[in-house]
């Protein structure tokens, strides 16, 4: 089992790697888009002659009709912190799709939380900020907390009845949620993927240079 959860959300102004990635791009989906194009191909050979297929689950928040921004990924033309955050959101739903339908051994899932009070929202809002604490206490007053939450979902993750599909997506609840309208046309899936590759293959260069 893989699980992909860490991320962030965007600053109010923009952030750079030093890489030249905007920030939330790179901690939230393009390290998942790298991490999964080296394990994947292994992994998918070495399950075709097992009994049960490996899982991974990408933590996100699928089905929320974000498409993102195909030709601005990096959110070089025009900065909105929304709008960068959005480009995370879509590319993880990608994921889940697009790997689904190119490796048959392996199951791939996307799940989305909704609100849990963690600190994902600091870079944000501010982590030392009155406004985050607020916002903050008020998450943690009216939703699970991440205990509580982590184990609603255990049962799910190995659950062998998972095993018998693959590409579903899962609400906080548990229950399967239908993709974002358009995001799974397959041009549109290739664009995304291939662009953000482009990012990942720049980054890399920067970083030999």
């Amino acid at each position: 089992v893989l699980i992909f959860t860490t991320g962030i959300f965007a600053a109010p102004k923009r952030q750079e790697t030093e890489e030249g990635l905007e920030r939330d791009l790179a901690v939230s989906y393009l390290n998942r888009l790298a991490i999964l194009n080296e394990v994947l191909p292994s992994l998918d050979k070495s399950s075709s002659t097992s009994n049960s297929k490996p899982k991974v689950f990408i933590w996100g928040f699928p089905g929320t009709n974000q498409l993102g921004y195909v030709d601005d990924l990096n959110s070089m033309k025009i900065y909105e912190a929304m709008k960068a955050h959005m480009n995370t959101v879509a590319g993880n739903e990608i994921l889940v799709l697009y790997f689904a339908n190119k490796y048959k051994n392996i199951n791939f899932y996307g799940v989305n939380p909704g609100l849990i009070k963690t600190e994902i929202r600091s870079n944000f809002l501010g982590k030392e900020s009155l406004k985050f604490k607020i916002i903050e206490f008020l998450i943690g007053l009216f939703t699970p907390s991440p205990d509580k939450y982590a184990d609603k979902m255990l049962p799910l993750i190995f659950s062998k009845d998972l095993e018998k599909y693959t590409g579903v997506m899962f609400n906080r609840k548990r229950k399967a949620v239908v993709p974002s309208d358009g995001i799974d046309d397959e041009g549109y899936m290739q664009r995304f993927i291939d662009n953000s590759e482009e990012l990942i293959q720049q980054a890399l260069n920067t970083k030999n240079e």
